[in-house]
């Protein structure tokens, strides 16, 4: 190779590490912003998960009350009340 042609190489190798530079950067942009937005979606997630247990419970709560006024209905019916 003579001075010419390594001169030509060097440029090369610089542009495509300046490339390769640029686009690292990007990703790691693009995964802190993905790491952000998963830990918003995880709190979403964790006050969706006690919403839900409180409706359920709330819930559970009417079932009782409910089979307990269906259990005194049907005594009265059968005249045990």
């Amino acid at each position: 190779m003579n001075r010419e042609q390594i001169e030509g190489w060097r440029g090369g190798v610089e542009a495509r590490l300046e490339e390769l530079t640029i686009m690292n950067a990007k990703q790691n942009s693009d995964i802190s912003h993905i790491k952000e937005t998963t830990d918003e979606i995880k709190i979403l997630v964790r006050e969706q998960n006690g919403r839900v247990r409180k409706n359920t419970s709330s819930i559970f709560w009417m079932y009782g009350i409910i089979s307990g006024i269906g259990v005194i209905g049907a005594l009265i019916r059968l005249g045990i009340m």
